[in-house]
Formats: structure tokens, C-alpha cells, sequence
């Protein structure tokens, strides 16, 4: 049991379990509720990083690898963690309650920014997915916790099939449209958990961790064929996606495994587009 001071803590806030290989954090009906990341949840399974408010307490989920050493853990704390454990020491030394409340509205005001700020540095501001570098960072990330706790991780690359010709016929406006209200229906049926981003140009990459490989290409095949049936609606033209489909392999390097979805991409796009194929699979098609 952890004791955390504060008279907006309740005396039995949050728990932390070990289930499945995954720490969780669960709100035990607390009186002010548990935030991760800035958004009040029940039950949160913990990502490397994961911002955790209980009360005026900040706290930061690191995992520590055990070979790497403890200068590089500590210099991983940023100026913003600093901030947080300076404001939250003035919360505690607060003299009265006008004083507080100022000093929780400015750590709010703070946060808030902070959140702001996240989402201009790893949103592509088009599609409202994350970006390129947020992608490349996170992905890491991903495979390094798959090799280490063995389990199952999917990577989805998906195109839209001969997008240059709406932005040649219609203009780069209606491209854009298109893409953003796309780019909305691969996210819509997604998971919460799932890093969905856009990888360049009219190409979505989605990784998806802790998932069997055929409930991932479920998931491919659904993406598939709501745009096929609701593009249509959505943005005033029939269009199309094809999808490629890799599997992570233990120590596989990310590049490795973008490269397999990649090559199923490309033999999508040769046998005709509009098709799900999984690398070293043979592929799934569309319905006749």
C-alpha cells in the first residue's frame, strides 16, 4: 500500500493489478476520480509514460529495462514533470483556501496546455490521426513491450486506391476532404488502444497490439468494406482501399515488420485493389 497526502485523495483511491502480463490502474470509487492522461477513466491498462493524476498528485508509469542505466532513466525526466512536482509541493504549502484554489486552477491551466500542446506536436493536423514522428516513436515502443512480455502485435498499412485521381479530377480540397473523412472511419473501427496514424500521403498505418492475428485481419476486412459501402455517402465518391497485413516476429525490427505490410500492400494493389492481403497469407478479396 502506497500512502499519497492530500485532502482530495481519497483513503482508498486507486489500485494498481498484474493481470494478463499488463499493469492495470483501477479507480476504487473514489470521491474525486482517477485521471490517466488527462481524461477521468475506471480502469486503465498502463503504457510507458501514462500520466496519472489522484488528487493533486502527478505520477509518471515508467517501465525501467533493467540494462539500461539509471542516468539514462533520470535524464528522461522533462522540465514539464519538474513543473508538475514544483506545483504540487506549493498545493501542499498552500496557506489558505483562496491560495489553493488559485494554485489547482493554474495546475489545471497548466495541464490543459500541456495537453493542447501534445496533440499540435503528434496530430497530423489534417486527418486529426497522429502523425509520422509520433508513430515512429510509439511504434518502438510497441515492439519492445511485445518482445518483452511475448505477445501477439499487427501492423495495417492501407491506401486509397487511385486517390491522385480525385485530387486530379476534383482539386486537392475535395482530396483532402476525402482523405479526413476516411481517415474517421478507419479510426471509428479501431480500439481505443490502437495507434492509428497517418504514414504519408493517402497511406494509414495502424498498429494493433494484444490481439490475435484473426481478429486483426477482421478488423482490416471491416475497414475494407465500410469504405466501400459508406464512402460513397460520406464524401460524394465510390472509393476503395486496399490493405496490407504484417505479423511482429520475436526481436523483429520496425522497419521489418512496416516492410512485410508494405509487400502485402503492393501485391494488394497488383491483384486489383479494393483487397485485404496478409503477408506470406494468401489474400482475402472482396466480395463478388
Amino acid at each position: 500500500m502506497i500512502r499519497i497526502p492530500g485532502s482530495t485523495i481519497s483513503r482508498k483511491h486507486a489500485r494498481i493489478i498484474y493481470r494478463k502480463r499488463r499493469f492495470i490502474i483501477e479507480d476504487t470509487k473514489s470521491t474525486n476520480g482517477l485521471y490517466v492522461n488527462g481524461k477521468k477513466t475506471r480502469s486503465h491498462i498502463l503504457f510507458d509514460g501514462d500520466h496519472i493524476n489522484i488528487g493533486t498528485c502527478f505520477l509518471v508509469y515508467k517501465e525501467f529495462i533493467a540494462h539500461r542505466p539509471m542516468q539514462e532513466f533520470e535524464r528522461e525526466l522533462t522540465d514539464t514533470l519538474v513543473i508538475e512536482h514544483q506545483m504540487a509541493e506549493l498545493l501542499q504549502s498552500a496557506g489558505n483556501q483562496k491560495t489553493y484554489k488559485q494554485l489547482l486552477t493554474l495546475k489545471r491551466t497548466i495541464n490543459n496546455a500541456k495537453t493542447k500542446l501534445h496533440a499540435l506536436a503528434n496530430r497530423d493536423r489534417l486527418t486529426r490521426l497522429y502523425n509520422r514522428r509520433y508513430l515512429d516513436e510509439e511504434f518502438e515502443k510497441e515492439l519492445e513491450r511485445a518482445n518483452r512480455y511475448g505477445y501477439l502485435l499487427s501492423f495495417l498499412l492501407i491506401d486509397i486506391d487511385h486517390f491522385k485521381q480525385v485530387n486530379d479530377k476534383h482539386g486537392h480540397q475535395k482530396g483532402d476532404r476525402v482523405l479526413a473523412a476516411l481517415a474517421s472511419v478507419i479510426r471509428g473501427n479501431t480500439r481505443v488502444n490502437d495507434l492509428v496514424a497517418r504514414y504519408g500521403g493517402e497511406e494509414i498505418a495502424v498498429v494493433i497490439p494484444e490481439m490475435k492475428s484473426d481478429q486483426s485481419i477482421k478488423i482490416a476486412e471491416k475497414i475494407r468494406h465500410m469504405i466501400e459501402t459508406r464512402s460513397a455517402k460520406l464524401t460524394g465518391l465510390k472509393l476503395t482501399v486496399s490493405i496490407g497485413v504484417g505479423f511482429y516476429t520475436m526481436g523483429e525490427k520496425p522497419e521489418q515488420l512496416i516492410a512485410k505490410a508494405d509487400k502485402a500492400l503492393y501485391e494488394a494493389k497488383k491483384r486489383g485493389r479494393n483487397r485485404v492481403v496478409i503477408y506470406n497469407r494468401p489474400s482475402i478479396s472482396p466480395p463478388p
